[in-house]
């Protein structure tokens, strides 16, 4: 059997396998709503932007500027404190060189949060030694907190609170050391210059454990601590210069009418379609609603995350892909209008309105990537999903739609009626 014969079904198969596996992809069947992350400005959360300042390391001297592995290493702690689940899917992303924006969802206690993210958790065991200049006892570090491994919030037989942890295996060996020679001395532990506990050392610490309590310390304290112990410290200080809240009603509302004004875009694009392009309209708009579901599937499965900027993308992009429709059809009306056959017209009007197709969406590609580079938060939500949408548009109106207007054509569907082909 001749190709250019089983080669339209092939491709309508494609299309439709195609469609399918991005829908399952793309919508949740249990829950009857999309997969596709939503920003704060969609639903609750809080919004917050910090700045990250250069801080002398205290055991070094040195001071650490502020790089992308100092970023990395932040955006890793602020992660571990903030989500220490992996569950809340929280979005922390650079802006510039030295500012994170962090939006953590449904989280409506901003309060907490930035409580958590500006604590540099930088915790030091002490011991004490005669100082000859000042004639008196002073403290020096001896170990910090990145010896411990793991820190565990716990209750102990008489109620009282105190965090239990563990040294990682490389610091067992130096803090059996600093214990034995503290015994009968505080061992003082400091927690962001600020002395917690000062137990006197009994006898030499060598099983790799030990304990953290102090009397204004309840068990929230003590579960905020081995959050904070078990995240890291962080590299740098950070101050905070925006925090805000997104109400859950407000997020709604402002989900609904994005959505409403996303329907009513399509509505009107797809009735114009059909009352001036007649059947080769119809089909365009079957090709539409392929784009968008083979869209929001893309989105699903690269984690993307839509915010109000980028359904306005979203939309744009839809002008996009009806553009190109637009361009093919007037080229067949041309075609058609010199008395070529209507197989022909389709042929030629797809060929030669590829070119203009190709100039246009590369040069919004490009702008859209610009934004996406350059832009803050906001702005790379919308050249983020305008770079997606121009991308399948192309894809959309040069294979889905040929596919369609081929199908009719190749099989005499009131080819006799060129009215019904929008000429």
């Amino acid at each position: 059997m001749h190709w250019s014969k089983i080669k339209t079904p092939v491709y309508l198969a494609i299309i439709v396998i195609m469609t399918i596996a991005a829908f399952v992809i793309s919508y949740d069947t249990q829950y009857g709503t999309f997969r596709i992350r939503l920003g704060l400005d969609l639903k609750s959360g809080s919004h917050i932007t910090i700045k990250l300042n250069p801080v002398k390391d205290p055991t070094t001297g040195e001071v650490r500027k502020i790089d992308k592995a100092v970023v990395d290493q932040t955006i890793a702690v602020l992660k571990r404190r903030l989500d220490p689940n992996g569950v809340k899917e929280i979005v922390i992303q650079p802006e510039g060189v030295d500012r994170l924006i962090i939006e953590i969802p449904e989280e409506t206690d901003v309060k907490k949060a930035v409580d958590l993210i500006k604590q540099t958790a930088f915790l030091e065991f002490k011991e004490t030694y005669f100082d000859n200049v000042k004639k008196k006892l002073e403290w020096r570090t001896v170990l910090t907190g990145t010896a411990i491994k793991t820190a565990t919030a716990e209750m102990s037989g008489h109620g009282e609170p105190y965090v239990s942890f563990v040294l990682q295996k490389g610091a067992v060996r130096d803090f059996a050391k600093i214990t034995e020679r503290n015994i009968n001395k505080p061992l003082g532990i400091f927690f962001d210059d600020e002395m917690i506990d000062s137990p006197n050392v009994k006898e030499p610490i060598t099983g790799g454990q030990g304990q953290i309590s102090g009397g204004k310390m309840n068990l929230e304290d003590c579960q905020k601590l081995a959050v904070l112990l078990n995240a890291g410290a962080l590299p740098v200080k950070v101050e905070v210069l925006e925090s805000m809240t997104v109400s859950p009603t407000l997020g709604h509302e402002s989900l609904m009418k994005s959505l409403m004004a996303m329907v009513i875009a399509l509505v009107l694009i797809m009735l114009f379609m059909i009352w001036y392009y007649k059947i080769p309209g119809f089909l365009a708009n079957i090709a539409l609603i392929i784009y968008a579901i083979v869209v929001l599937a893309s989105m699903v499965i690269g984690k993307f995350t839509l915010t109000l900027p980028g359904i306005a993308g979203f939309i744009l992009s839809i002008g996009m892909a009806v553009d190109a429709n637009i361009l093919i059809f007037e080229r067949m009306r041309e075609e058609v209008v010199a008395d070529k056959t209507l197989k022909k017209s389709v042929e030629l009007g797809f060929h030669r309105a590829f070119t203009s197709i190709i100039d246009g969406h590369v040069t919004t590609f490009l702008g859209a990537l610009v934004l996406y580079y350059f832009g803050s938060s906001s702005i790379k939500g919308f050249g983020l999903t305008l770079m997606l949408g121009t991308f399948f548009s192309i894809f959309t109106a040069v294979f889905i739609t040929r596919v369609f207007v081929e199908l009719f054509v190749h099989n005499d569907i009131m080819t006799d009626n060129h009215k019904m082909y929008g000429v």
